[in-house]
């Protein structure tokens, strides 16, 4: 597929309102881009089958709190469904240890809709962008960590395999392993093993450290290429290296399997 093709968002919320207000929103920022529209999950992962064999999804908004699934089971039925789209979070909760777990379960932009205005363009353009987004003002010292790095693991210092490179760029998607493996072609234990040398490399115990890591470094974002397209093709912005934001590390758990 061509790679330059028009972005297709998924835009899943209950309330109609809101999708419209979405998709005017990404539209100005992004007048090429293609919509589908559902307010439950089901209608949801009826609209990506829908669309694999036509124009395949890009990017999902969700919505944790639908009428037919609520809270991460929703994340997670719809990262199955999704395994290489970049998943965006919309919630009316703004909640430092729920963004942390959507993280976690492979949400590249956490979004709450009681955000201002221009916190909530900011959000969307980052999504647009293909950068990651989590709101710096949900985290304070006092509720997460920030692990230690020496010389050797700070950003800067950081150097990385060309196949390195590629996994991260899946990781930084939410992608696990599996999906990570089919994407590249190669297997799951030998992505483990790269995952696994990307943590030692930059310091950290799990993806959600390294996602925010990488969400507040130009260092670690400069150290990775684009990856390679998964199958199905995509849209080159939404491979693009992702760009920095400034963020706290929360406390990490191992997660490299």
């Amino acid at each position: 597929m061509d790679s330059m093709r028009e972005p297709h968002y998924l835009l899943v919320d209950d309330h109609s309102l809101i999708r419209e207000g979405m998709m005017q929103a990404i539209r100005g920022l992004d007048p090429n881009a293609l919509f589908s529209q559902a307010g439950t999950l089901q209608a949801a992962l009826q609209r990506l089958e829908e669309a694999q064999s036509t124009h395949p999804v890009d990017v999902v908004l969700l919505d944790l709190g639908l009428p037919d699934s609520r809270g991460m089971a929703t994340l997670q039925a719809m990262r199955t469904a999704a395994p290489t789209q970049r998943i965006g979070i919309i919630t009316g909760q703004n909640d430092v240890q729920l963004a942390l777990e959507c993280i976690h379960h492979g949400a590249s932009c956490f979004i709450p809709k009681l955000a201002e205005i221009d916190g909530f363009m900011a959000a969307l353009k980052a999504l647009v962008e293909g950068r990651l987004h989590f709101p710096s003002e949900l985290l304070s010292p006092s509720e997460v960590e920030w692990p230690s790095q020496d010389d050797h693991t700070s950003p800067r210092a950081v150097r990385l395999t060309p196949r390195q490179k590629d996994v991260l760029q899946w990781i930084l998607k939410g992608c696990t392993n599996h999906a990570i493996a089919t994407a590249l072609g190669i297997s799951a234990e030998t992505v483990k093993l790269h995952v696994s040398a990307i943590f030692r490399a930059y310091g950290v115990h799990s993806r959600t450290q390294l996602v925010l890591l990488c969400s507040r470094s130009p260092e670690v974002m400069a150290t990775a290429a684009a990856p390679s397209p998964a199958p199905g093709g995509g849209n080159a912005a939404l491979r693009a290296p992702l760009a920095s934001i400034a963020y706290p590390l929360p406390p990490g758990q191992e997660d490299a399997a």
